[in-house]
């Protein structure tokens, strides 16, 4: 069974790095995490934060929805 944790993100390059070091990365009963970042038009570079912290998947809209 894998989990992707959802995070919904708009400007949030100063804070992301701190929610995904607080996720775990293992869960009994789970045979794999992965996260699922959606940067919503961020302008501060919020995607580099995630591609930094090793997230697996990142959405990227141009503009803020």
């Amino acid at each position: 069974m894998k989990l992707i944790i959802q995070i919904p993100c708009y400007n949030e390059a100063a804070s992301l790095p701190e929610t995904l070091v607080a996720l775990p990365r293992q869960i009994d009963g789970i045979d794999s995490i992965e996260i699922l970042i959606i940067d919503d038009g961020s302008d501060d570079n919020t995607s580099g934060a995630a591609r930094r912290f090793g997230v697996d998947h990142i959405v990227r809209h141009r503009t803020n929805r």
